[in-house]
């Protein structure tokens, strides 16, 4: 599990650098806007709903306007998530193990079953 968190910070951290974004931020978009627009955008899919996506991107883009100072929104959320995180401990995981179960394992297991349900669906 180290190996897999090392690989997904280092990823994070270079997006970060090309970007000029700080690491929370990049943090954030990518597990608060980028992953949660991607599964909403194969529901979607699968339900042949287009109103689904739509709206999520609309959401997402009030929110962006809305908030004034990204960086500090994105801080406060990132410790939000490190402080949700570290309660795993209460289960026997620490950080990291925690950190690729939620952030890792769980989206990968989501996503493959969406695109398998989607792939699955007639008409795909």
């Amino acid at each position: 599990m180290d190996h897999i968190f090392q690989v997904v910070y280092k990823t994070l951290k270079w997006i970060s650098e090309i970007s000029g974004l700080t690491y929370h931020e990049v943090n954030i978009i990518v597990y608060y806007m980028v992953v949660p627009t991607l599964f909403i955008f194969l529901i979607s899919k699968i339900l042949k709903s287009k109103s689904l996506h739509i709206g999520f991107i609309i959401f997402l883009l009030f929110v962006v306007f809305v908030i004034s100072d990204f960086e500090k929104f994105a801080t406060a959320l990132f410790e939000g998530s490190v402080n949700f995180l570290n309660s795993f401990s209460q289960v026997g995981l620490n950080y990291v193990q925690a950190s690729v179960v939620i952030c890792v394992i769980i989206p990968t297991a989501i996503l493959a079953a969406l695109l398998y349900w989607y792939k699955k669906k007639p008409g795909n």
